[in-house]
């Protein structure tokens, strides 16, 4: 139980999670936004739509949360728990007589939100805005800040949206789950670096880490804030839904998930950059050690450090196997990322922190990759509430100019069975033939894991 904490004025505060702590500011940047828009089509209640917003911020106190931080320091500061507040929801009809414009209209919406800033400070940290077709043709647009939520609770959010308009259109209770309060996380979390199983991670760690450095890829030329583009660029790489499923199958057939095909492609083509048997990737996971914590939004999505030696690896498979066991070992000693660095302080070496405002390498010439793919398994529930509810998607993936010195791989399968590569990188820093090179490259190497898997991998 989190207790509350003495803090200045009148608010009752709770502590941070190590996720909320933000000494550098960028988790607190306007920028830092969840967009969502949704495609309804079929009738559809505004006053039930409203009830069920208000509804999930009422379940879900991340999203009437008030941050204050300290003025000097931002990993200093505490979480006050406000009443249930309205949703502002904001509705407006559209002329646009064509599915066409329609659907370009709603991918438009999305990539405005995508740029719409919205502080932190917001109450509540979740705006809705309905933009109406016709009578029965929709788009619903969710801006969330991000240091409320993430990826998987995007999920939970849509999942409890749905049965809470439904309860309401139906008259019979949805019967969801009631959410432990994301305030609870940060104390379960101390309590659990004092337990004997995080003892033991911090043992894994150390000795898995040790000597490490994380990998770095070389840049086409020199690069710093002083030369760098007013914005990032996106390359898109993409399978297509049959190519995709014979990649899960094949997967499936190792007992591996798509995301160890994902890093031991990577493994291949960091060797043919670099030719390295020894790499630290930068990837991120759900952060949610309990499953006390899956029915809850708020943000917990956790940097973990994957360090994968493969010397001894002969053939595509092996990478495969090894990729599992560790991405298995991490699994079961997850630790919050900050309690990771403080185990291996060399980590960085000549990289700087991904995590802050500017993750520049120390070499000028040196990019660290950053991987990100988090499959929530709520993401299959039942999310409709109305006839039809898609989530709009781009044609291409957009770029995020939040992290800027960065170099983003970011893994997505959207809702048609469509593979997504997007890898977010400075103008500055590399040729976009350099990327082309690196994304076709990748792929190529993910379908060489799927048809051969016994070939060696250096060929």
């Amino acid at each position: 139980m989190a207790e509350p904490q003495t803090t200045p004025g009148s608010a009752t505060g709770y502590p941070l999670s190590y996720r909320q702590r933000d000494p550098t500011g960028l988790a607190r940047s306007p920028h830092n936004v969840i967009p969502i828009v949704l495609r309804v089509k079929g009738e559809l209640s505004v006053d039930a739509l409203q009830g069920a917003l208000d509804e999930v911020v009422e379940r879900q106190e991340a999203l009437r949360t008030r941050m204050h931080y300290s003025e000097t320091d931002g990993s200093v500061g505490y979480q006050e728990i406000l009443p249930p507040l309205p949703v502002p929801l904001a509705v407006h009809d559209v002329e646009a007589p064509s599915a066409a414009e329609r659907d370009a209209f709603a991918i438009d919406l999305l990539v405005r939100l995508n740029e719409e800033p919205m502080p932190f400070t917001v109450e509540p940290s979740l705006r809705a805005v309905l933009y109406r077709f016709d009578d029965r043709d929709a788009a619903l647009t969710l801006h969330l800040h991000h240091l409320y939520g993430d990826g998987w609770s995007a999920d939970v959010l849509r999942r409890e949206l749905a049965a809470c308009y439904q309860a309401r259109l139906t008259g019979v209770p949805h019967g969801l789950p009631v959410p432990v309060p994301y305030r609870e996380f940060a104390t379960w979390e101390q309590e659990f670096l004092r337990s004997e199983k995080a003892a033991a991670a911090r043992r894994y760690w150390q000795d898995k880490l040790a000597g490490a450095r994380l990998f770095t890829m070389p840049a086409d030329r020199p690069h710093g804030p002083d030369t760098r583009h007013p914005r990032t660029a996106m390359g898109s790489f993409s399978l297509d839904p049959d190519t995709f499923a014979r990649v899960s199958t094949s997967a499936a057939q190792h007992r591996c998930s798509v995301w160890h095909v994902f890093l031991a492609a990577y493994l291949a083509l960091a060797n043919r950059l670099t030719g390295t048997t020894d790499v630290t990737l930068f990837t991120t996971n759900s952060g949610r050690f309990s499953p006390d914590f899956f029915n809850t939004i708020g943000f917990f999505v956790n940097p973990v450090p994957l360090r994968l030696q493969f010397t001894d690896c002969e053939s595509f498979r092996d990478l495969l196997l090894l990729v599992r066991t560790t991405t298995r070992d991490a699994r079961r000693n997850q630790l919050p990322f900050v309690a990771i660095a403080e185990i291996a302080p060399e980590l960085m070496g000549g990289a700087a922190d991904p995590q802050s405002a500017d993750p520049l390498s120390a070499d000028p010439q040196a990019l660290m990759p950053v991987f990100n793919y988090i499959n929530s398994p709520v993401a299959q529930d039942d999310t409709s509430f109305a006839t039809s509810v898609e989530t709009v998607v781009t044609p291409l993936e957009l770029a995020n100019s939040l992290v800027r010195g960065g170099l983003i791989w970011t893994f997505v399968v959207v809702a048609s069975g469509e593979f997504r590569c997007g890898i977010e990188y400075e103008p500055d820093a590399l040729d976009a033939s350099t990327v082309e090179g690196w994304g076709t490259g990748f792929l190529e190497l993910i379908l060489a894991i799927t048809d051969e898997p016994d070939r060696a991998w250096r060929s």
